[in-house]
């Protein structure tokens, strides 16, 4: 049994596959099993990318999970979840990467705080142009994100940080459940909720993480949830403040009032504390990424 578990959710993006699946082969720290759920996309398809990707680097062990239908995210997460065994896990979802040490300094970071449910790292916002089977970096940024907004008070009112951030211990998958497999978005968000009254989120602030967003020119395809589907977002996140809204006080507090009145308050602190965008340095993040991508295109195009 590996000790990271690493769920990566895919549908039609094999450009974007390859690339997540190279920040994982590259990891310092190789004792993980990575499962690729195919979400109800061409299974040749996400085959070839895979097979590719382990001619490219044969490191660690990579599974593929095919799902008949199409699910939503979070019910992705845990068929993925369900296939593995580990002592912690992540959600490296199919378009963002990580800096190579990531993982080491993650698992580390759990060691060292035994009684933490997760670590974060710092994160790079990374914005992306996506057109014809091609991807290039445009502008990053950092991502703002602090101790404090990896406690409850600090995450109940809005979503502090990216999946692609995080570790979490898989104990948390007992103590609290897994995703909310009704929720279409911002399944994260409502988890670290829960998991984080199961034990602290710790912070760790070197930037290991990249998320990456597509730019309004990219396909549209490309686009990942909040970008593309931002009326979604606010849609559901109202239909989660109303679930809360209904529920008993806990120590004299409704959770749907304080995620309520902690959105309005911090909408202000959001915008005071985004930095500006600065051109992204020349250092790709995935270095095997642009040879197996250049493979991978050959297979989308001859149509397997």
């Amino acid at each position: 049994m590996q000790q990271v578990s690493i769920v990566m959710r895919t549908y039609e993006r094999p450009i974007l596959l390859a690339r997540a699946i190279a920040s994982v082969q590259k990891q310092t720290f190789t004792d993980w099993n990575l499962v690729v759920v195919n979400n109800g996309g061409n299974r040749a398809v996400v085959d070839a990318v895979v097979e590719v990707a382990r001619s490219s680097t044969p490191t660690g062990n990579i599974s593929v999970l095919h799902l008949e239908d199409r699910f939503g995210m979070e019910e992705a997460s845990n068929r993925g979840l369900a296939a593995t065994e580990s002592e912690f896990f992540a959600i490296h979802d199919d378009d963002d990467s990580w800096d190579a040490e990531f993982l080491e300094v993650a698992v580390g970071g759990l060691r060292a705080n035994i009684s933490a449910a997760a670590v974060v790292t710092g994160v790079t916002r990374i914005h992306e142009t996506y057109k014809n089977g091609k991807v290039w970096p445009v502008k990053s940024e950092e991502f703002y994100l602090t101790q404090e907004r990896l406690t409850y008070d600090g995450m109940i009112g809005n979503n502090t940080f990216p999946p692609i951030a995080a570790v979490f211990r898989r104990r948390l998958l007992a103590d609290v459940g897994g995703f909310d497999s009704s929720l279409p978005v911002l399944g994260d968000w409502e988890f670290n909720l829960r998991a984080v009254l199961s034990g602290g989120f710790v912070f760790l602030p070197e930037r290991l993480a990249h998320y990456h967003t597509r730019t309004p020119e990219s396909e549209s395809a490309s686009g990942n949830s909040i970008t593309v589907g931002i009326d979604l977002h606010h849609k559901i996140r109202e239909q989660l403040h109303a679930r809360w809204l209904a529920e008993p006080e806990v120590g004299g507090v409704n959770k749907g009032k304080q995620a309520i009145a902690a959105y309005v308050a911090d909408e202000p602190q959001k915008r005071r504390n985004v930095p500006a965008l600065v051109k992204i340095v020349a250092k790709d993040p995935v270095r095997t990424y642009w040879a197996v991508s250049r493979r991978v295109r050959r297979i989308v195009r001859r149509g397997a």
